[in-house]
């Protein structure tokens, strides 16, 4: 029984982080449409969303390959 009411409670506690880390995604996305708004604002129809989103997907990209880079190479080293 007590290991019952701890895995509610650990699954519980991943619940409520995965929860409040959607709100952060929601408010950064917020804000960063609000930074990107120039890049689309004078641009007709979808153009200026698609030039808006390739140009995050590459920061977003070089980011992750910078974290990886950081991060994995701890992971590594443990190997």
């Amino acid at each position: 029984m007590n290991n019952l009411v701890l895995e509610i409670k650990k699954q519980t506690l991943t619940l409520m982080v995965a929860a409040l880390g959607f709100v952060a995604a929601l408010v950064w996305k917020d804000a960063i449409s609000a930074w990107l708004a120039p890049l689309y604002a004078d641009a007709e129809g979808a153009t200026g969303l698609t030039v808006a989103a390739l140009v995050v997907t590459i920061v977003v990209v070089v980011v992750t390959v910078v974290l990886t880079k950081v991060l994995g190479s701890k992971q590594e080293e443990k190997k």
